[in-house]
Parts: C-alpha cells; structure tokens; sequence
C-alpha cells in the first residue's frame, strides 16, 4: 500500500507570491515524485477554492485536492483526514500552522514537520508556535540564514532541518533571452510594496539612483509591484526629481513581466529581509546582474562579485558604488549575467528542486 502523505498549505493558486509559488513547486515535484516513492498523499489548502484548482488545470494525477474553506475548515478538515488516514507524514506549509501539525500528531504514524521560509521564523514571539515547532520532527527551510534561525527562535535541532532551497517556475522559461535594439539603461526592481515591510530597501534604490544621475542622465528606473507603500514611494520619487527616469508598474501578465527582466540592465533589491528571493531567479534567467542585501537568505542566491553584488542593508554608498559599477561597465554586466544564468542552471532549476525533495522524503519514510 502506498506511503501517506497529509499535506495542510494556506495557499498555492489563488494568491501571487514567494510562498504561493513554493507551495506550487513542492506540490508538483510530490505529484511526480508519486509513482517512483510508491506516494498517495491529500493537499488541503486553507484558502484556495475548487474553482482555482481547475483554473489551474487541475495539475496533480497522484495527489488530492480538498479546498478547506477559510482557517475553522482547515483544521477540522486536516483532523478528520489524519484520524481517517493515518498518513506516514504530515507538513504544514508555514511554522504558523505547527499548532495544527501538533494537534495531527497523534495520527501520523511518522511525525509532522513544516516549511520555514524566511522572516516569519527569524523571530518568532509567539510561544504556542515555538513549542509546537519543537514537537515537529523535520522542518524545510529555504536558505541557509533560515535554518540557523530556526534552531536559535524554535531551538529544532540542526539534524532535523533540511535545506530546501527555492526554484524557478519551469513556466518563466518562455521567452526571447536578450532584449533586442539598443535601449537606454534601465534597473529594475520586482517586490511585494508593503508597508509592513519596511526592509525592502527599495527606498534606498531611489535615493541611489538619484545620487547618480550627473553620471547616468540616461538610465531608467522601472519598479514592479503592487501595495499600500506604493504612495510613499511614489512620492519620494517625486521629491527627488525622478519623475520622468522612474516607473511604476503593476499587474502585468507572465508574459510582460519576463519583458521587464529581459530589457533590463541591472535587477537591484537591497533588502534585509528576503527568505530567498525567487526574484533574483527571474533575473538570473534571462542573464541580468543582479544587486542585493548582505543579509538573509540573498548570500545563497547572489555570489558577491560573481554573479552580481551584495551590499549592507541601508548602506546608500555601497550601493551606490555597485550600481555604478555596473551600469558603467557594459562587459561586466554581461559577465555577471552569465555567470547567473550558469548558477541558476546548475542549483536553481526545478529538476534540481525535485531532486531534492526525492532525497529528503526518501529519508523521512524510511522508518518501519
């Protein structure tokens, strides 16, 4: 009989994200992970409705999809499977569902663990989710930042945490690879414009970007995203006379996203608190250099002089200097960006992802 898995996420289709897209990644390389590990499993997500499942294409042969209907639904639908099922393992896909893994725990034969992305495990002040992330017996983290949170705020052993890096989507391989013509430089930057994230250091990007105009007078600046900080940023943009050089974009399809990345220079974001950044993926794909904080999960996607340049969080002449570095230095540029196609090549791909989760769902099931 086939391996069990139970698998409670807060999202995969219906909203756009780092975490959504995850969800998408580790659900597709399970699904076809199934046949080889001898794996039948049910996905419940706390958010997602059955129209959204089949607006994606119904995209999963081996696993199941149950649409919980808001948080009350998920905890008494992932109850009622685990005491049905008596599934193998357990994941839940954020350390704020691990009350939920604990609560299943008595059902599942090998334990639960969760997925620890980024910010919301480096400090977690909420006791309930630190004690039932210490019952968990296995936790993905996605860079290597993470995982040392994670044994530091939870106090999950090092042996119980697996690195489970981001991929890139096989769907943003579509696409011509350079931009065609000339065109006048142009940065670029794609984030969540939240104004709860106050360390995305887009900010800083302007002021920089400002700084260099007696020395780039034909650079652009193109920032992608959507949010209640959008305003402020606009307004600083405003305030630093960069009204015709910088532009604001958002919900732009697949497609005219991978233009954006394509006809690009340089993709900057100097953020303290990127989980990873699939972003740098995206530009990575298409061959851009990309600028990116000292800080968290960036070190294991930037390699600093290689692939592009990392600087401290809030350091506005370092990252001044990188930008004019790059943006001067059009052979450099190119260099930076094979290097990071090269890199995504070979750790990033969701071949490479998928091999990881064979390996890590290989050794968790391997018990009697």
């Amino acid at each position: 009989m086939p391996r069990q898995l139970l698998i409670a996420l807060s999202t995969v289709f219906s909203v756009r994200g780092g975490i959504p897209r995850f969800n998408q990644m580790l659900c597709r390389a399970i699904d076809e992970l199934a046949a080889e590990l001898d794996l039948g499993g049910t996905v419940i997500c706390q958010d997602d409705t059955d129209e959204d499942y089949r607006a994606a294409g119904r995209p999963w042969k081996r696993l199941r999809f149950v649409a919980a209907g808001g948080q009350a639904g998920l905890i008494r639908r992932s109850l009622a499977a685990a005491a049905k099922e008596r599934p193998d393992l357990m994941l839940v896909g954020l350390l704020g569902m691990a009350p939920l893994g604990a609560l299943c725990l008595p059902f599942v034969r090998g334990g639960f663990g969760f997925v620890a992305h980024g910010t919301e495990v480096w400090s977690e002040p909420r006791v309930s989710r630190r004690v039932a992330g210490r019952r968990a017996g296995f936790a993905f983290a996605v860079s290597r930042h993470t995982a040392r949170s994670l044994e530091r705020t939870v106090g999950l052993p090092a042996a119980a945490i697996r690195l489970l890096p981001n991929a890139l989507d096989p769907g943003f391989l579509g696409g011509a690879d350079a931009a065609s013509g000339e065109r006048r430089p142009e940065l670029l930057t794609v984030a969540r414009l939240w104004a709860g994230e106050t360390m995305k250091g887009i900010d800083h990007s302007l002021r920089a970007f400002a700084r260099l105009g007696p020395r780039h007078p034909r650079a652009l600046f193109r920032v992608v995203g959507q949010g209640t900080d959008k305003p402020r940023l606009q307004r600083l943009a405003a305030e630093l006379s960069l009204g015709d050089r910088v532009f604001f974009e958002e919900d732009l399809t697949d497609q005219e996203l991978m233009s954006r990345y394509r006809d690009c220079s340089v993709f900057v974001l100097p953020s303290g608190q990127e989980g990873f950044g699939i972003v740098f993926l995206e530009a990575m794909r298409f061959a851009k250099p990309c600028i990116g904080g000292d800080a968290g999960g960036t070190p294991d996607v930037i390699v600093d002089g290689e692939t592009g340049f990392l600087v401290p969080f809030g350091d506005l002449p370092a990252l001044e200097r990188a930008l004019d570095r790059l943006l001067s230095d059009g052979p450099l540029r190119e260099r930076m960006g094979r290097a990071g196609r090269r890199r995504l090549e070979r750790e990033f791909t969701f071949e490479r992802y998928r091999e990881r989760v064979r390996r890590h769902l290989g050794e968790l099931l391997a018990f009697d």
